[in-house]
């Protein structure tokens, strides 16, 4: 998994941070979808809910290119 730019890892840390947990909403909330709009822009598609979260904590986790 490559690393993140600077402005990359920012953008997906702001959204990540308004997303609610899993466990907080039985059906998939706005954020989600943004949460997976910010990963498909940075080459990342996720097929549920779930693993759009898991991509992003991975992404997040990685750190970022300076």
């Amino acid at each position: 998994m490559r690393k993140l730019t600077y402005d990359e890892w920012v953008e997906l840390d702001i959204q990540y941070s308004n997303t609610p947990d899993l466990s907080d909403s039985l059906s998939a909330s706005g954020e989600h979808y943004l949460l997976v709009m910010v990963l498909n822009k940075l080459g990342f598609y996720p097929h549920s809910r779930e693993e759009a979260m898991e991509t992003a904590e991975r992404l997040l986790a990685n750190g970022y290119t300076k």
